[in-house]
């Protein structure tokens, strides 16, 4: 596996940044330690899942930070360059759309001089609003400094169908150079709700020798459903199948 530095995007709450990023570190510890990098201190929700882990190293700090974009991105430069990781995956938050793609060339400077590869998802909400955003990003924003090959469109499941996604059936679809995955919903509530209470490796949790304490047996096969559709639709995006 190449150095690898992954940033899940989007513009808003909600739309599966998260998840992405979770299933980032899933599916990059088959190739050694990650580093994940909480932007939002206060809501550090990936953060306490993966604490304690012997092969996955927590770090948060605010990215947030639109009037202080430079600022809060010197931080995070400093943080790279100490932790020296080989994979990083960096969870950001609601409202730091706007700080990364401010500093978009700065970013570029950073993952170049570091040897990173750099690879963006950028999750999205149906409406038009959230397309615009796109656009834009890829025409001067964070997108627009990353290789094509590496910056994909996430289209949330649980918001509904593709198809009934704006940026799905905008015109400026069918010319972007931009790839597209689909994050997958788990439809069992009792097993979402018990994944997100769960600490640890999700791959530990659907381990089928034995049932995590309080789950139902098809608890933990919903999971395992979802964990097989989740690492499917972002391996590709890393260079796997």
């Amino acid at each position: 596996m190449e150095r690898t530095l992954y940033i899940s995007h989007g513009d808003k709450g909600g739309v599966g940044k998260s998840y992405l990023s979770m299933l980032a570190v899933e599916y990059l510890l088959q190739f050694g330690s990650v580093s994940l990098v909480e932007a939002d201190p206060t809501q550090p929700d990936l953060g306490v899942r993966y604490m304690g882990l012997d092969n996955v190293t927590v770090g948060a700090l605010p990215l947030n930070k639109a009037g202080d974009a430079e600022n809060a991105l010197s931080a995070f430069g400093e943080m790279m360059e100490t932790i020296n990781a080989e994979l990083v995956v960096v969870n950001l938050p609601a409202g730091a759309g706007e700080t990364l793609d401010s500093t978009a060339d700065m970013i570029r400077d950073l993952s170049d001089a570091l040897g990173y590869r750099l690879i963006v998802t950028y999750a999205l909400e149906k409406n038009r609003v959230a397309s615009d955003a796109l656009i834009r990003s890829m025409a001067t924003g964070l997108l627009s400094v990353v290789d094509v090959d590496k910056r994909f469109v996430a289209y949330p499941e649980y918001k509904g169908k593709v198809e009934t996604f704006d940026w799905y059936n905008r015109a400026e679809r069918a010319t972007a150079e931009i790839g597209e995955l689909i994050v997958p919903t788990l439809g069992n509530r009792s097993a979402l709700t018990k994944m997100e209470a769960s600490r640890g490796r999700v791959a530990d949790l659907i381990d089928k020798s034995s049932c995590p304490a309080g789950w139902w047996v098809l608890d933990q096969s919903s999971v395992f459903r979802w964990y097989q559709a989740g690492i499917a639709a972002i391996a590709p995006i890393f260079g796997g199948e």
